[in-house]
């Protein structure tokens, strides 16, 4: 039990110093050292616990990949591209407002780390032309990325969940999709149907997909490299970032690039990150969430629902609470609605989780508050849960 309690106050401590405007990757960073002391983790192990989530695999392929993609979006602006992207979203969709999710919606499909930060600048021009705030920004461009990962099969957390359920992915991601169209529908409901456009032109479909497929060649490869062909990321990224350099080599300018792709707040953040995360598998925190909520003896159900949603709350991450919960929690799984409830639930705690790189990306390109953020999801997120469970039971 004290494990919990342990990590409730440290993710409370990091929820509270970013409603403070505390730095979002300074706050991450002390939660972590506070979750270290709270299990009695010795200074020695912190500072270790700190090199080795630094230097592992898994973070410097995190950073080489958001480092890629931040040049990728220099090069984007230098060359004229997301102008040419704006008048792309113009012609597709004559109501400007619509491009604001369609933009974020095509990069979704592309499962990667951090993948609002691609999308962010792709929609900034039309946002701020409607007059848009930092804080819907974000929002809607954190939402509609994710409509996909209830049911795109790319994604590894349904991969995961087929394997471990012995679920095909066919079944798992057509049974799943509804959720996909509801969340598409709030976002269309509480985030673009509000925003008032300028009166409805006429379109040019043909000349807006030759802008589109000019403008987002080098995303194209990237999914082409890292989904069609199946290499990691890391090589669709730089591969990527390489197509949209080399043609426009001579009159870019390198220096802004080099400043724009390694700025060092984006870069403490993802390592703060990736500390919080390491603490959690050093102290076994994570590991001991679902055997203590299980000793609870609470309702099957309650068990089903918070299992998921408290291990994605504090991973932020769709394939770490499916990975971690799923095992466990498939003695319960009689039927596929329980596996979708729990689906849901986790997914609901890493939308909201305060170390989830999109959300906290998206919050700082736009200059965000993440406190006005949270409260303007809250509604719309609770009407996906809610109108989710109801889809759900009559499976």
């Amino acid at each position: 039990m004290n494990e919990l309690l342990y990590l409730l106050l440290s993710f409370g401590i990091i929820i509270g110093f970013i409603r403070l405007k505390v730095n979002i990757g300074l706050s991450i960073f002390l939660g972590s050292l506070l979750l270290g002391v709270l299990f009695g983790l010795k200074p020695r192990d912190l500072v270790l616990s700190l090199y080795v989530s630094s230097t592992e695999w898994q973070t410097l392929r995190l950073i080489l990949i958001i480092v890629a993609i931040m040049a990728l979006t220099s090069v984007f602006s230098q060359i004229g591209y997301l102008k040419i992207m704006e008048r792309a979203a113009k012609e597709l969709f004559p109501s400007e407002k619509y491009s604001l999710a369609a933009l974020p919606a095509l990069i979704g499909l592309m499962p990667m780390p951090a993948g609002a930060l691609v999308s962010a600048p792709m929609i900034e021009t039309v946002a701020d032309k409607l007059n848009i705030s930092p804080e819907k920004k974000t929002i809607i461009n954190y939402w509609f990325r994710h409509i996909w990962e209830h049911s795109w099969p790319m994604y590894q957390a349904i991969i995961i969940a087929s394997a471990i359920l012995s679920i095909s992915v066919r079944e798992f991601s057509s049974k799943m999709f509804p959720l996909t169209i509801l969340m598409a529908l709030i976002g269309y409901l509480f985030f673009l149907r509000p925003i008032k456009s300028a009166k409805d032109e006429k379109g040019d479909i043909k000349e807006g997909l030759k802008l589109f497929l000019k403008s987002t060649y080098p995303i194209i490869v990237i999914i082409f490299i890292s989904i069609v062909l199946g290499y990691d990321m890391v090589y669709g990224a730089f591969i990527g970032f390489l197509s949209a350099l080399i043609p426009h080599f001579r009159r870019i300018n390198k220096g802004e690039i080099i400043k724009y792709a390694l700025q060092p707040k984006i870069i403490f953040l993802l390592l703060s990150v990736m500390y919080f995360k390491k603490l959690l598998e050093v102290t076994g925190a994570v590991e001991a969430l679902p055997r203590i909520i299980l000793e609870l003896n609470l309702p099957i159900m309650a068990v089903i629902v918070l299992t998921p949603f408290l291990v994605g709350l504090m991973t932020g991450i769709s394939f770490a609470y499916v990975g971690m919960t799923f095992p466990l929690l498939a003695p319960f799984f009689g039927s596929f609605d329980k596996i979708a409830l729990a689906y849901l639930s986790g997914y609901m705690g890493m939308l909201f989780s305060p170390v989830h790189l999109c959300l906290v990306f998206s919050a700082e390109y736009y200059k965000a508050d993440l406190g006005k953020v949270y409260r303007a999801m809250l509604i719309p997120g609770l009407a996906l849960f809610l109108l989710g469970v109801l889809y759900i039971s009559f499976l």
